[in-house]
Formats: C-alpha cells, sequence, structure tokens
C-alpha cells in the first residue's frame, strides 16, 4: 500500500536542499532506494558453474537485438540522427534555413508540429511539442570545439521571441500576462503566424507552460556549463530586437509567468498530453513538479530578480511540497490494484497504462543532476509500465507477433485502447515517438544504475519485479515460490555493484534498448522520414509527415545511447 513520502526542505545559505524519506516501502518502488532484506539471492556471476542463481535457476535472458549486422545498425544509427536533427530544424521558421515564412506566413520561431496541411491537418503550432523540440537543439548549440552553432542558436533565440510574444495574447483559454488570472497560458495550439485558434479544441492543456519553463532553464544551464551567459549568447546572435536582454529579464519577463500560471492552475482539471481527456494527469503533474525544482535551483542561484523574491521562492517551495504530496499520496497515480502508474486516475474507461508515464519520467529526470524527483526510471511503477505496454502492444499489433514471445523490444504506440489512426478514428498504430522512448528509458535506466555505485536490489514480488522478468529467467512468483523455505516472504536479488553479474545484467538492458530501436529503424523510410505512426498491419508511415516530435524523440534517444556507450566501452 502507498504510504506517506515526507519531504524536509530547507534552504541554507541560499541553496535549496531537499532530501525525501521513505519511513515505508510504498507501492512504486525505486531501486536506488532499497536495502538488502533477510532473505536475499546474491549473485556474482551469471557465467559461473556454481552460485545462487544455480540452485534457484535464475539467469539472464538471451537477447538478440539486431536484424542487421550491429555496425550497419550503428550507421544507421548517426545518419538517422543527422536526417532527424535537420528535419527539425525544417520545421521551425528561421528565414535564415528555411522559407516557411515567405511561403506560408510562418512566424519566426514558431515550430510547426508537422508539414501536413491535410489528412490530418497539423500545420499549427503547439506550446507542448514546441518547448519538447528544442532539446535537441540546445544540446546541439556548442560545437565540439566550444563554439556557438549560430544557426541553432539564432533559432534558440526565435522561438523564445515568439513564446514571449504568444505569451501576451488572449485566447479562447483565457488572457494572457497582461491580466492576472493568466488563464491564457494553458492555450494549447496557435495559427502559425502566432494568432489565437479559435476553433473547438481540448482546453486547456496545462502541461505546456511547464515544459516551456523547463526549455527555458535547460537552455540557461547548458550555457552555464558552457562557462556562458545570455546576454553572451545575444551579443554573439544579432537577430533581431529581444524583449530580453540577460537572463534576468528572461526570467522576470518570461518564464516568470509560466511559473505563476503552475501555482495557479496545478489543482484544476485539462486535457491530457493526447488531447482527449479532461482531468487530472500524472504527465502533466510531474512536468509541472520538475518545472517548481527547476525554478528553486535558479533562484537559489540568483537572488536579484526584480519580482518578489523571499515570496516567490516560498510560493514556490509550498507548490512543491503539495504537489509531491498529492502525487505520491492522493493523485491515485499509484494503484494497490495496479503494479503500473495509472496516467488518468479518474478515466476508469482505460487501464491507465500510457506511454506517457514514460515521457514524463524521461522529460522530468537528467542525466546531468542531482534531482531527487520520484518516479525517475529506476521506479518500479515506470519499469513496469514499460513491461505492460509491451505485454499489451506486442499482442494487439500484428507487426509485433513475431517478437512478441522472445522478450525484446517491440514497437509501442501511446495506449492500448487507442483508436486514433492518424486522420480518423479506427484503430490505433504504434508512435515513432513512443517506440524509441522505450529504448532511451533503458539507456537512462542503465546510466543511472552505473552511476549510482550501488549493488542492483531488485524486489521479486509480484508488484514490482514484472519489468525484470523481461531480464532474468527464473524469477517469475510462481518459480520463485518452489524454492523458498518461508513462501510468503519477499525475496531480494542482488548483483554486486562492478560484478561480472552487474555487467552482465547492464549489457542486457542495452541489448533490449538496442531492440526497440532496430524495430522503430525497421519503419523509418529508406530516406529517413519519420511519420506520427506506423500502420499496425503493413509498418508503413501513417499520420502526420515529418512529426517534429518524432524526429526530437529520436534524437534524444540516440544523444543517450552515445554518452552510454562512452561510459560503458559497449
Amino acid at each position: 500500500m502507498p504510504s506517506t513520502l515526507t519531504l524536509l526542505s530547507v534552504f541554507l545559505l541560499g541553496t535549496l536542499s531537499t532530501t525525501y524519506f521513505n519511513p515505508f516501502n510504498y507501492l512504486s518502488q525505486d531501486l536506488q532506494d532499497l536495502q538488502p532484506s533477510l532473505q536475499n539471492i546474491t549473485i556474482h556471476d551469471f557465467h559461473a558453474g556454481t552460485g545462487d542463481h544455480r540452485k534457484i535457476k535464475i539467469n539472464l535472458r538471451p537477447a538478440s537485438p539486431y536484424s542487421i549486422p550491429h555496425e550497419n545498425f550503428t550507421q544507421w544509427c548517426h545518419a538517422q540522427a543527422s536526417i532527424a536533427l535537420d528535419k527539425i530544424l525544417q520545421n521551425i521558421a528561421n528565414d535564415n534555413i528555411n522559407d516557411l515564412s515567405q511561403r506560408y506566413n510562418v512566424s519566426q520561431g514558431a515550430v510547426i508540429a508537422s508539414p501536413s496541411r491535410s489528412k490530418p491537418n497539423y500545420f499549427y503550432q503547439w506550446t507542448r511539442d514546441a518547448a519538447l523540440v528544442m532539446n535537441p537543439l540546445i544540446l546541439n548549440l556548442f560545437s565540439s570545439d566550444e563554439k556557438v552553432n549560430g544557426t541553432i542558436a539564432s533559432t534558440l533565440l526565435k522561438y523564445l521571441n515568439n513564446s514571449y510574444a504568444l505569451q501576451q495574447l488572449d485566447n479562447p483559454s483565457g488572457n494572457g500576462t497582461k491580466y492576472q488570472d493568466l488563464k491564457g497560458l494553458g492555450e494549447p495550439k496557435w495559427e502559425v503566424n502566432s494568432t489565437p485558434f479559435m476553433e473547438h479544441w481540448g482546453r486547456p492543456q496545462n502541461d505546456g507552460p511547464a515544459l516551456r519553463a523547463l526549455t527555458s532553464f535547460h537552455l540557461l544551464k547548458q550555457l552555464r556549463q558552457h562557462n556562458m551567459t545570455f546576454e553572451d549568447l545575444l551579443n554573439q546572435i544579432e537577430d533581431g530586437q529581444l524583449p530580453f536582454q540577460n537572463e534576468q529579464e528572461l526570467f522576470d519577463k518570461f518564464i516568470y509567468y509560466d511559473l505563476k500560471f503552475v501555482m495557479l492552475y496545478w489543482k484544476q482539471d485539462g486535457f491530457d498530453l493526447w488531447e482527449e481527456v479532461n482531468g487530472i494527469h500524472f504527465f502533466t503533474a510531474l512536468v509541472q513538479l520538475k518545472a517548481l525544482d527547476e525554478a528553486l535551483y535558479f533562484l537559489s542561484l540568483h537572488t536579484e530578480t526584480t519580482v518578489e523574491q523571499p515570496s516567490l521562492v516560498q510560493s514556490l517551495q509550498r507548490t512543491f511540497d503539495d504537489l509531491l504530496q498529492f502525487m505520491l499520496t492522493q493523485g491515485n497515480f499509484i494503484d494497490p490494484n495496479k503494479n503500473h502508474i495509472v496516467e488518468t486516475p479518474n478515466f476508469h474507461e482505460r487501464s491507465g497504462l500510457d506511454i506517457a508515464v514514460i515521457l514524463a519520467s524521461l522529460y522530468s529526470h537528467n542525466t546531468d543532476n542531482n534531482s531527487t524527483l520520484p518516479f525517475d526510471v529506476t521506479d518500479s511503477g515506470v519499469l513496469n509500465t514499460l513491461y505492460g505496454l509491451m505485454r499489451s502492444m506486442g499482442m494487439i499489433y500484428p507487426i509485433n507477433h513475431q517478437r512478441a514471445n522472445l522478450k525484446i523490444g517491440v514497437a509501442l504506440g501511446r495506449y492500448p485502447e487507442d483508436i486514433y489512426d492518424g486522420i480518423g478514428l479506427s484503430e490505433g498504430n504504434p508512435w515513432f515517438l513512443a517506440t524509441s522512448s522505450a529504448a532511451e528509458l533503458l539507456y537512462k535506466l542503465i546510466w543511472n544504475l552505473q552511476s549510482n555505485r550501488k549493488d542492483l536490489i531488485i524486489p521479486l514480488n509480484d508488484f514490482n519485479s514484472q519489468f525484470w522478468t523481461i531480464v532474468f529467467d527464473g524469477i517469475a512468483h510462481e518459480e520463485l515460490q518452489l524454492h523458498q523455505s518461508h513462501p510468503h516472504d519477499d525475496i531480494q536479488l542482488i548483483l554486486p555493484y562492478d560484478s561480472p553479474a552487474f555487467k552482465q545484467t547492464l549489457k542486457l538492458i542495452f541489448d533490449l534498448g538496442e531492440s526497440f530501436l532496430d524495430k522503430l529503424r525497421e519503419h523509418v523510410s529508406k530516406t529517413g522520414d519519420m511519420s506520427e505512426q506506423f500502420n499496425k498491419y503493413t509498418g508503413f508511415l501513417q499520420g502526420a509527415t515529418h512529426l517534429t516530435w518524432s524526429y526530437s524523440s529520436f534524437w534524444n534517444c540516440y544523444h543517450l545511447r552515445n554518452k552510454l556507450i562512452e561510459l560503458m566501452k559497449y
């Protein structure tokens, strides 16, 4: 059963220190918080002739991740990443790169979701999509010789300028930043010329402001890591007058309003990231929590903002505490009757299995910080969500049937009950961004386990170990019961850090991630094109063409894969 997770947050010498205390095991357990129990199975080497794994018959599952030679697969990854980055830039209006403004009156810095203008018409800008697809650009802002990429810098600044203009506009969701209620910041969709979209739509969508704030914080963090200020960047890129000239103004005039929106409306219903269900959603809540966390960190470094600093910090901290408590206890995202996280608890027409949970975990946890936010990729609820999606979609998508029983990556879609086919309503299909995000989650799992430098402790019970049945033979509940002297006791599998068994397990998880990426590769066109979906029967591209979010998700996955290969020497 879930238990209360007590949060202690204190400011020490202007720096936020956040510590989580978990006095009981709540249902969704994080591997990095577990301690050895009285009944353990410790394995040092799966290839050794003796050991606990021989007595209880626990072994690694063999995996064959590639359907083409490994060298060819690696070459494809590099080539596809280059294509993806170029496709992202082609979908963001910038006169230095493309002719979107001249041909279609797209505002400079506006991100079109897709060039598709009919069946379906995605030729609009979405606050969420635009914020998310900036991540690959931010990570490519500096070249290997530490020089600023002027084209990418120009694109990022145009995006900020356009986003600032959108913030101020009144729209069907409400007023912009000229008024106190800020409801208009929850408007999800805009015309490409940056005027309000006036037709009926699922509004408001409360994740957009949080994601936009996170993008801004990510850019500032990237600049700091390269010993550059926002003002330095502006001085290097002469590309029109911006409404903010330094970090302080960027926060005060722009980021602040997105944060205020989160503080005002995190408790209120809104539509989910798929724009279908009105309610409270795990994805929205977790990215909002992350935005508040990043804001508190930013303000611990910057004490000279012109907004009311002490009261702002207090308001952010109070909202952070309340939202965290809600997510862990009152929000019902953790259900005692389910071993996966539930995306929209009050929408009972679905199981709650949703790739949005995986996306939320990825977007709210970085590999380069020490954040202690819950629901990282080591969380059993997150991992079991992936397991549930694999099991379900391995069956409902015919293109997965040859893989379904092999315990390797399959093509994933949004959620099992999906009926949106990319144009109308019939049958749901796999999505490129869902499949690449599964691979990214597994790469990040390895990164976290290696960086944590602790023994890998896996609880072997029905609720917390389902994901690990993909990795190991012999750990299913009924198999373990046969070998226990006390069948009702929980067992923990312990793989000592840096032991052969630890390394063997991480390599197998890597192969599992590779198998997702290889499945995705099978459905990308010969010229590197990615649509929104690919057909569940034929595997061919379907839905909106050149979906910017598809390219962005692939590039994020590729980037982490490269970092991991360098770290692990794979």
